[in-house]
This record gives structure tokens, C-alpha cells and sequence, in this order.
């Protein structure tokens, strides 16, 4: 998207949060962005969330400034070792570093947020800014529940907001086009699509490295916890919190929506399903010897049906690579 597109976006209905019309709540009003931009004003960008993804995302826009007239303007983390990594690699005074994402949200002249926490903090850090008048870029998955999807859609709607989820895969050309061709009946009605995402991780699937450095005094524990259920401080939890309900959604939410969404663009099926029967199981205890035993299974299988009548099938493991052709 050029700049000038972005800016034209910013002042329509942000369409691309699409959840279907199970949305048809009342709409969340608040003001206006925080500032008017013109086409050739810059934009300038705060990072909520600053570790893996964040951080790539970080690097990969400070790169970038210059071509797309932006600035990395503000940072915001939990740790603080991750906060002062990030304040070096945007450049930005430390009156612009934040260890709540409130206080950067406050910061009249941030246009828009990068929020790559990790994902049971995705919905209410959004609509939080989307309130504040900030356009918003939020990884994948949009939200970890399904209220929290509705209830964001109905903020960008009410506020006019951009919202980008970050499913990298949605960029590639192929699926766009094979979208379109249903779309101009070159090819005859869409039945059904299946695919898998498999991996085999003998040490245990998203079982990374535990830092010395996070600490109950380097890290606001409470914050990082935020809407999940208050325990003590845990590093297992902070560097491995794709392994719990309590803040992601395993295969589901880390892995499937490198698969859903091309699909779901390939088909030109733009609704939201009528029914959905997903299973799933801890099968082979693979965290053995190499960390606390996950919540979210290793093994999972879904089916979705489409208004339309389309149907999708999809699997998933983390300790069998040897997914679906």
C-alpha cells in the first residue's frame, strides 16, 4: 500500500476486519485519529510488544524509514532488557520508551501501533488503540477468542480505523489470483480445500530458550499476565506461552492461519462459517525432559462449512511433519 492509499484508507470503513455479519452488535464509538495526516505527512509508529516478531518488525521498518516516509517513534515492552534493545534500535528518546502500552497510546502525534504481544493481549490492546485514534497492524491470530474479534471489528468500524492482520502468507500473489478466477467463473463452483501445517520438534514444539535474564524485578509480571488468570511469576509461561490456553491457541492460532486464510482467499469465501468441529490431543508428551507440559494439543484436525456451501479441512501436528499434499 502506498502512502497515499494508506492515508484515503484511514478514512474509510476498515473492511478488512471481517468476521461476518455475526458482528451486528452496536457499534464502539470514540474520537477521531489523533491527528488528520496528509499525503505527504509522516507516519509515525509505536511497537507494542518488542520480542521476536516485534522486534523483527522493528528492524525491518527502521530500514525502511526513508522509503516510506515513517518513524519508529515509541516502544513499549514489559522487560526491560527488551525495552532497551528496542530504544536502540529505533533511535527514539527514552521519553518515548513505555513499559505501558497506555502511556504510548496517550502520545498525541503516534498515528498508528504495531501490536505483536503475545496473543490473549491482541484484543484489548487494540481496541484500546483504535480508541485512541491509532490505526493498528496486529499479528496473527486477529484475537484468541471469538468475542474479542467482534467486539475489535465493531471498534474499527465505529472509529474508521485501519486494521492489517499480519498473516504473511495473504500477500502471495497465487492465492489472489486463483481467487479471482472463481470470482469471474473461470472455473466452476468451489467445493472444498484441505491443508495442513506439521511440524516434528523432537525437543517439544515452542520450547525456546528460557533467558537468565528475565527476572520478577526486570519484568512487570502483572502486566504481562494482564486479562489471563493471575499466577506467579513463571519464565516457563513468559518464553513459552504458546503451550497455554491461557494465552494462545497452540496449532489453532499459531499455525492454521498460515493455511485458513490463503485458502479462504483462493475460494473467494468471504463470509464468516456456519459451522465449525475441530478435535484435538496431547499425544505424545513431547515436553518431556524439555519443559512444563502443554495445554494445547500436538496433534489437531478442524472442518469448517461455509454458508456458501464451501467446505475446508485442515491438520495439524507439532510431532509429525508429514502433513497433506
Amino acid at each position: 500500500m502506498s502512502r497515499r492509499e494508506f492515508i484515503k484508507a484511514a478514512g474509510m470503513t476498515a473492511a478488512g476486519v471481517m468476521v461476518g455479519s455475526l458482528a451486528g452488535k452496536q457499534a464502539l464509538g470514540a474520537p477521531a485519529p489523533a491527528r488528520v495526516l496528509g499525503a505527504n505527512d509522516r507516519i509515525n509508529i509505536g511497537f507494542i510488544g518488542v520480542g521476536g516478531m516485534g522486534g523483527g518488525h522493528l528492524h525491518g521498518l527502521k530500514n525502511k524509514e526513508t522509503d516510506f516516509n515513517i518513524v519508529c517513534a515509541a516502544v513499549c515492552d514489559v522487560w526491560e532488557k527488551r525495552k532497551a534493545e528496542a530504544r536502540g534500535a529505533a533511535g527514539c528518546p527514552e521519553s518515548m520508551v513505555f513499559g505501558d502500552y497506555r502511556k504510548l497510546l496517550e502520545q498525541k502525534d503516534i498515528d498508528a501501533v504495531v501490536v505483536a504481544t503475545p496473543d490473549h493481549w491482541h484484543g484489548q490492546i487494540c481496541i484500546d488503540a483504535m480508541q485512541a485514534g491509532k490505526h493498528v497492524y496486529v499479528e496473527k491470530p486477529m484475537t484468541r477468542t471469538l468475542d474479542e474479534a467482534l467486539k475489535m471489528r465493531e471498534t474499527a468500524l465505529a472509529n474508521k480505523m485501519v486494521v492489517q492482520v499480519g498473516s504473511q502468507g495473504c500477500t502471495d500473489a497465487k492465492w489472489h489470483t486463483a481467487g479471482k478466477a472463481v470470482r469471474d467463473g473461470k472455473i466452476g463452483k468451489v467445493l472444498w480445500a484441505q491443508g495442513s501445517y506439521c511440524r516434528n520438534n523432537p525437543h517439544g514444539e515452542w520450547n525456546y530458550g528460557i533467558d537468565s535474564d528475565l527476572t520478577a524485578d526486570t519484568c512487570d509480571w502483572k502486566a504481562w499476565l494482564g486479562p489471563a488468570r493471575d499466577i506467579p511469576f513463571n519464565p516457563e509461561r513468559y518464553f513459552r506461552w504458546r503451550k497455554y490456553w491461557d494465552y494462545g491457541n497452540g496449532i489453532i492460532g499459531d499455525l492454521w492461519p498460515h493455511r485458513l486464510h490463503p485458502l479462504m482467499i483462493a475460494m473467494d469465501v468471504m463470509e464468516f462459517p456456519k459451522r465449525v468441529a475441530c478435535l484435538g490431543a496431547d499425544i505424545c508428551n513431547s515436553d518431556e525432559g524439555y519443559g512444563d507440559k502443554r495445554d494445547v494439543a500436538d496433534a489437531t484436525m478442524m472442518v469448517c462449512e461455509f454458508p456458501s456451501g464451501a467446505m475446508i479441512y485442515l491438520a495439524g501436528s507439532t510431532v509429525n511433519e508429514q502433513g497433506m499434499a
